[in-house]
């Protein structure tokens, strides 16, 4: 296994990694810290790398000045650790969609509820002395899901969508075959939101356009590579051309 170093994305914005095996394909597991005034954790991790994965926050930030943790989504992968997080970052607000909010509710009994913030599209966190919008990505799949644009540094944090499986850790989708990029990251929207096939098109187009409009100049997924400004417009563009695409056959051993 490689244990990660913490990965700069733009002033005062990390990319904490989970650790890759570097000898089969995986899926890339991470999560965002906004540094500054009022940091921000967004996700959590599952807890099973907690050591490594606290090594890389502890690095750019002090756990006990953490004001906010935001949450992208509900699955235990992005929200497994929460009740350690919470314990080591005693003045920190949870943020989350309602939906969200009410899961946890049931899922994590021993997180107050007067920790707890609901959120709502075009709401704002006051995180890292600048304003992060709530913005869900246009993939997803549980309707739980938000995503976070930070207009100062345009990082769009896109929770699961725009992720891609990679053969090995690579820190940028740039340095990946084109080919293996584009038929990744379509394989993987197909399955994570296989509704894509049913939408309509110029619907889907818009969802995308909604993210597209803000200009956004490196998308951070929790779910793959980060997509830095030359090939943003190249991943918006992809995630158009799904629309009506079917969920492709799942992968049989054997080839059956």
């Amino acid at each position: 296994m490689t244990h990660p170093r913490t990965l700069p994305v733009a002033p005062d914005v990390w990319l904490v990694r989970s650790s890759v095996d570097a000898e089969a394909a995986a899926l890339p597991l991470s999560s965002l810290v906004v540094t500054g005034a009022d940091p921000v954790l967004v996700d959590t991790g599952d807890g099973r790398d907690r050591d490594a994965w606290w090594a890389q926050v502890e690095a750019v930030v002090d756990p006990r000045e953490v004001r906010w943790v935001v949450l992208s989504h509900d699955d235990p992968a992005h929200c497994g650790a929460l009740p350690d997080v919470l314990a080591r970052c005693p003045d920190a607000t949870v943020v989350a969609s309602w939906a969200m909010a009410e899961r946890l509710a049931a899922r994590a009994p021993g997180v107050a509820r007067t920790r707890v913030r609901w959120v709502a599209e075009g709401d704002v966190v006051p995180g890292g002395g600048r304003e992060l919008c709530v913005l869900r990505p246009p993939a997803y799949d549980s309707p739980a899901t938000l995503g976070l644009l930070d207009a100062a540094t345009g990082v769009f944090w896109s929770s699961v969508c725009f992720g891609t499986p990679v053969p090995h850790d690579v820190e940028e989708v740039s340095v990946l075959d084109r080919d293996v990029w584009e038929d990744g990251l379509a394989r993987y929207h197909l399955r994570l939101s296989p509704w894509i096939a049913d939408v309509d098109p110029a619907r889907w187009r818009a969802a995308v356009s909604r993210v597209a409009v803000h200009g956004p100049r490196t998308i951070a997924s929790a779910r793959g590579p980060l997509i830095r400004r030359g090939d943003v417009g190249r991943a918006l563009d992809m995630l158009i051309d799904l629309a009506g695409l079917p969920e492709p056959a799942p992968d049989r051993p054997g080839g059956v």
